[in-house]
């Protein structure tokens, strides 16, 4: 389980996803929202910025 955070004008945010790629897509969304420090929680603990799990998502 992935888990989105972020903060917006009402307070925190937090989802959760399945998989990279919805949890990505959610992000993004909540960026172009209006929320900012967004970050994603893999289920490994590790803590990415968006644009560092989108590297870390991406197919090679």
């Amino acid at each position: 389980m992935f888990v989105i955070k972020g903060t917006d004008t009402s307070g925190n945010v937090q989802l959760r996803r399945e998989t990279p790629e919805a949890t990505l897509k959610k992000a993004r969304e909540l960026t172009e929202d209006g929320c900012w420090d967004v970050c994603i929680t893999a289920p490994d603990g590790h803590v990415y910025q968006t644009s560092e799990f989108e590297s870390r998502a991406r197919p090679a």
